[in-house]
């Protein structure tokens, strides 16, 4: 029976399925680069590991939740790498939103020392990551998804087994690219309601009742940018990484992103006008420069 859990990465996502996973009664040892971070873990019933290796020699399955794909392969591979201490017939598990090729790469690497690998993106936020209603995307071996599947059912609500390694992670960036593009594009339409005389309030009251509704709106821009909140939820370089990550898969793919290129460019303008730290919403600023006009915050309550 799988029961010990190594994790790494204990950031705004991790901290919370990590949570998540003791409150399930599994035994988590933690380590992140931040001992602050460990420590948090620690407070909420975590062990604190050394390092990777000694995560890795504790653990039946590893999972980890980090930035970048360059991040993933650091943890991974080399002789602090956890895919030379994993035992045989363990588990890794990478939550980050990362690419299909760096996915494949980490398959194949666990496959020839007999580690079993899934590529298992999350969405729904730091606020599906509390409540344990992540959507968990996995690309691997179905067999090694049900064998994990007790793990998930810790911090997720709905998993979905999408095909073979890196089509998690593939279907996670087609999501981030629509948040992107919802987000761009519900922001730029309320900058010209409110060039066109519309009440702030009562335009975003008409989206949400008719056709024009979307997740993002009512589950994200309202408590956000619409509520004057830019402390990050999910921070604009992050989704910054995703649309490029993005872009990449289409172009490898020799598919049109013509709408995904066009929102990458105002998120790098935020980023070039020192947004990135800041949530993704931060993009409005752009936007606004370009319409001459302040969007403005609800005056109703986000209800």
């Amino acid at each position: 029976m799988l029961r010990n859990i190594g994790f790494v990465g204990i950031g705004i996502m991790g901290q919370r399925m990590c949570r998540n996973l003791l409150k399930a009664g599994f035994p988590v040892v933690a380590y992140d680069l931040d001992p602050a971070a460990v420590e948090l873990a620690v407070s909420m019933g975590a062990t604190r590991a050394p390092d990777l290796p000694a995560l890795a020699r504790q653990a039946d399955v590893v999972t980890c939740s980090l930035p970048t794909p360059a991040a993933v392969l650091s943890v991974c591979e080399g002789p602090q790498g956890v895919l030379g201490h994993l035992k045989p017939d363990s588990y890794f598990c990478d939550l980050s939103t990362a690419d299909p090729g760096t996915a494949r790469r980490v398959h194949e690497a666990a496959r020839v020392r007999g580690i079993h690998a899934l590529d298992c993106p999350v969405s729904g936020g730091p606020g599906g990551a509390e409540a344990g209603t992540l959507t968990i995307m996995v690309g691997g071996d179905a067999s090694a998804l049900d064998k994990v599947r007790p793990v998930f059912e810790a911090i997720g609500k709905k998993i979905v087994h999408c095909g073979g390694p890196g089509t998690g992670q593939a279907a996670k960036l087609v999501n981030q690219a629509l948040v992107g593009v919802h987000t761009v594009a519900a922001l730029e339409v309320l900058l010209v309601a409110r060039k066109l005389g519309l009440d702030l309030d009562t335009m975003v009251a008409i989206l949400r009742a008719s056709s024009g509704a979307t997740f993002m709106l009512e589950n994200h821009l309202r408590f956000k940018v619409l509520s004057g909140d830019f402390e990050p939820g999910f921070a604009l370089d992050l989704l910054f990484k995703d649309l490029m990550l993005f872009l990449e898969a289409a172009r490898d793919a020799e598919a049109p992103a013509l709408l995904v290129g066009s929102t990458l460019q105002l998120y790098n303008a935020a980023r070039a006008a020192g947004g990135g730290k800041r949530d993704q919403t931060i993009v409005v600023r752009e936007l606004e420069k370009l319409a001459g006009a302040s969007l403005g915050t609800l005056t109703a309550k986000c209800g």
